[in-house]
């Protein structure tokens, strides 16, 4: 029994034993489950990890990844999502997707493909347009192989994709802006900062004849300029500037050139650089050169013309430089320049500029102030030293003597000395003040100087004034010639007056009432019907090119240039010259050439009515106005004196005295026009008495010749 026992103890000991070994076995087990679970559990996550750090590098990168097997010929192209966490997944076959690839990169693609496909590359790289939905965009693919078959053909190819359009694009930009600067016509510059040059294009080396581009770069951009370049510190301020300044080529010419400088600035501000564009404007510089020298010089002379001494003299005045004005006014010179030609008269005026010049050209400036008037501008000079050479200037242009059919014509010269400021303190007057001088000097009888005295201006300055204004106005054709028409009982236009105006930089507006008689007592009333008659002819003329037919005018002969025995023939040469025929023009005239002198009156009406032309009696009733004129010549026209109208519409005597005239005239049958005709009332007296024409306010006032053509052509008769 107790061996029993015993044994049954043993075996329970062994039983123990057993389930200890297996309990430790098994605990053993399940620590090592844990452990390799723990472990495979990192793993998991470390590759989750880095499965979502490649997700996010290719997000960050805009790459998508892609795989290819060569059992489905699949590729599938998936796109990761950053924010959604997703991933979108695009398949297709290789041949569908070179359907889609532009026919300009197939065939590229197609060799890189192959390459990569039958081993003889393991790596892939191409750039290729794709056609997608919102049509072709660049696409880079890049890729590996990573098995291979037993004939080296690939298996499994992975790689990635991006698209590439926006840095296509901005390449094709960048390409096209580089092709643009390097082909140019105008000069360019790439610059650094510090002005360094950087770039420059072929235009740029050709300005400045260079032949190694290498010459050119890192030169300081300012160091190529004769003056001061380009200011940097304005340019940082305003970000672009243009300036002109000049550069010397290589050649050592000087060009002159405009410079435009822009600052730009990187598109994230992390760096800077500067474009600058050049233009030659050599030609232009000369061009505006030239133009000046015609703006301030006196072409025949190569004196400076009156603009430019207005200049001087203003800039003396701005700085209250202290100069005297030598006026030189030539005498004999017309008598020269129209008996011996305007080619000797030329050659007088430039004998006289260089004396003018030799005197006082090295202490002041000379010009020529108009026709054979000159002026001297002297700074810081005595009068009488002044006064001394203008002595010795005269002398000089009376030394020579112009020969002319036996007649011996010489050349002298009136001076006329004021003081700034002592005589006057004003551009203008201080001129006109050495014009009296000159003006006094013509009157003590010419050939001499004259130093203007305080009142001199003050008693002569208006006349002086006027009657030089007003024949540098006629030397210079710059009278304007008016038309007022003259209208029929209808309203109609059945002829015009021309009418002399003038408007005169110094005085203004000026009456005929008052320059008609200066113009004749000083014997320039001739040139003046000359003139009228020449822009009769011209405006006959252009209305007959114009409109096809034209109205006669009537153009105003004082007594001196009718009792000329030169007049009818150059009347007739006038008109001839310019195609008119002389019918078309009416010759007005006053009773005074007959108080003048009535024989030779009646040889010159009586050779112009042999001419062609229309003769009229002007001012008829005002004045002596003796009929016996009527009787010694056969006028054409009479025109009625405007006193005879005032009044006949309130004044039974004065409708009676008009009407006597008017039916005189008529049973004389001679044409008669009536001036004055100012208002309406006055229209039925007129037709009372059957005047043929009347002028006068009511119909219109004196205009232009285009004015006075725009009325009729766009304004019903009256």
């Amino acid at each position: 029994m107790a061996e029993q026992l015993s044994e049954h103890s043993k075996k329970i000991a062994i039983l123990e034993r057993r389930l200890k070994r297996e309990r430790n076995a098994r605990e053993s087990a399940e620590k090592l489950l844990t452990e390799k679970s723990a472990s495979l559990y990192a793993q998991l996550k470390t590759t989750q990890s880095a499965q979502k750090d490649l997700e996010l590098a290719l997000w960050a990168s805009q790459e998508s990844f892609w795989n290819w097997h060569a059992n489905t010929d699949i590729i599938e192209i998936r796109s990761f999502s950053l924010h959604s966490e997703s991933v979108s997944t695009w398949k297709s076959t290789i041949i569908k997707l070179m359907e889609r690839v532009h026919e300009d990169d197939l065939d590229g693609l197609q060799f890189h493909w192959s390459m990569a496909l039958h081993g003889n590359r393991d790596r892939i790289e191409f750039s290729f347009r794709i056609k997608l939905d919102d049509g072709y965009q660049w696409i880079r693919l890049r890729g590996r192989v990573l098995t291979r078959g037993k004939a080296g053909e690939a298996l499994n190819i992975v790689g990635t994709t991006k698209d590439i359009t926006r840095q296509r694009k901005a390449e094709q930009s960048f390409h096209l802006m580089a092709s643009a600067f390097a082909s140019s016509r105008e000069p360019m510059l790439v610059l650094s900062p510090d002005f360094e040059i950087t770039e420059c294009n072929d235009a740029f080396l050709t300005l400045i004849e260079c032949r190694i581009k290498e010459q050119c770069i890192g030169r300081d951009f300012n160091h190529i300029f004769d003056g001061e370049g380009v200011d940097k510190k304005l340019l940082l301020e305003n970000k672009q500037l243009r300036v002109e300044d000049k550069v010397k080529t290589q050649s050592g010419d000087i060009k002159s050139v405009d410079i435009s400088v822009a600052l730009f600035e990187s598109q994230h501000q992390t760096s800077t650089y500067l474009i600058a564009t050049m233009r030659d404007i050599s030609d232009r510089k000369r061009s505006e050169a030239k133009l000046r020298q015609l703006a301030l010089h006196d072409s025949l002379t190569g004196l400076s013309n009156r603009n430019a001494l207005r200049e001087i003299i203003s800039s003396y005045v701005n700085e209250n430089k202290p100069f005297i004005v030598v006026f030189v006014d030539l005498d004999g010179f017309k008598a020269i320049n129209d008996n011996a030609g305007h080619e000797r008269g030329d050659i007088e005026l430039q004998r006289a500029a260089a004396l003018l010049t030799g005197i006082f050209g090295s202490i002041g400036n000379v010009g020529r102030w108009g026709g054979d008037e000159f002026i001297a501008i002297l700074p810081n000079q005595s009068s009488d030293e002044v006064l001394d050479k203008s002595d010795r200037l005269i002398s000089l242009i009376e030394e020579d003597a112009v020969y002319v059919k036996g007649s011996e014509l010489r050349l002298s010269a009136s001076i006329g000395v004021a003081i700034y400021p002592e005589h006057s303190n004003d551009i203008e007057s201080v001129i006109q003040c050495a014009d009296a001088a000159m003006y006094r000097a013509k009157e003590l009888g010419k050939g001499q100087t004259y130093l203007y005295e305080p009142g001199l201006y003050e008693s002569m300055t208006q006349q002086v004034s006027m009657v030089n204004d007003l024949r540098r106005t006629v030397e210079n054709h710059l009278l304007d010639f008016y038309i007022q028409g003259k209208y029929d009982l209808n309203g109609e236009l059945k002829g015009g007056e021309v009418l002399c105006r003038w408007i005169s930089g110094l005085h203004g507006v000026v009456s005929p009432a008052v320059f008609i008689p200066i113009a004749e007592e000083y014997k320039l009333d001739s040139t003046i019907g000359l003139q009228a008659l020449e822009s009769a002819c011209d405006y006959i003329s252009i209305m007959e090119s114009h409109q096809g037919e034209a109205i006669p005018l009537s153009v105003n002969i004082s007594a001196n240039q009718m009792l000329d025995p030169h007049f009818p023939e150059q009347a007739l040469a006038i008109c001839l010259n310019n195609h008119v025929s002389p019918e078309y023009i009416e010759l007005e005239l006053t009773e005074s050439v007959f108080i003048r002198d009535e024989k030779a009156a009646l040889r010159a009406l009586t050779a112009l009515r042999e001419s062609g032309f229309k003769l009229s009696l002007d001012d008829f009733g005002s004045g002596f106005s003796s009929l016996s004129y009527l009787r010694s010549f056969q006028f054409e026209v009479v025109k009625v004196d405007k006193s005879l109208v005032q009044g006949i519409h309130q004044d039974s005597k004065a409708n009676s005295l008009f009407n006597g005239l008017i039916a005189m005239l008529r049973s004389l049958e001679i044409d008669i026009v009536v001036e004055g005709v100012e208002f309406e009332s006055y229209l039925p007296f007129m037709e009372q008495a059957d005047v043929q024409l009347m002028q006068g306010f009511y119909f219109d006032k004196p205009m232009p010749y285009d004015q006075f053509i725009a009325r009729h052509t766009s304004e019903p008769n009256r």
